[in-house]
């Protein structure tokens, strides 16, 4: 699928739409994200270009915390609440982009952990193939923090829905 801003659709999310445009959804292009609404009719969805300033690091690195929307760019955090907004970093963003594996880009992932505030993108550090550190943004208190993560990363990890805690895979 080919995005109206011309790109190949990265990644697709169900968005919640008001009275007469729900089903509605946002989609990430390589360099957009575009949201598309029903209209119905011959149309069926109508489709909005909200930005051509963005980008995506990943597919598995959107998050919707809240009814907040937040990925990681291939070069800044991002967010979306109804405008495309930079998610402010001075603490570990360059750090952070300095020291990913981006040829193993595609590897890294996010999950919240709703109890504490936090969502997580779990992500190859340096030459490592798998993720093996995480980068973490707390949305209550403003801040962000790093860790190592455990026993050679992990490879995948749910937000927590039926159990308390978030469920994670080794490597």
């Amino acid at each position: 699928f080919i995005s109206t801003a011309g790109q190949k659709i990265v990644r697709g999310i169900a968005l919640r739409g008001g009275p007469g445009n729900s089903p509605s959804g946002l989609f990430w292009a390589a360099d957009a994200l575009i949201r598309a609404s029903f209209v119905g009719g011959t149309a069926v969805f109508q489709f909005d270009t909200l930005s051509t300033q963005t980008s995506i690091l990943s597919s598995r690195s959107v998050i919707e915390y809240d009814g907040v929307f937040y990925w990681l760019g291939s070069d800044r955090i991002l967010m979306y609440y109804g405008v495309v907004r930079e998610v402010e970093n001075n603490l570990n963003r360059r750090w952070f982009f300095d020291n990913v594996n981006f040829s193993q880009r595609q590897k890294v992932f996010a999950f919240k952990v709703p109890a504490f505030g936090e969502i997580w993108w779990c992500f190859p550090l340096g030459d490592s193939t798998e993720p093996n550190y995480a980068l973490i943004y707390n949305v209550r208190l403003n801040t962000w923090y790093d860790t190592e993560l455990p026993n050679d990363g992990r490879s995948a990890g749910t937000s927590p829905t039926v159990f308390r805690k978030p469920l994670l895979t080794g490597s």
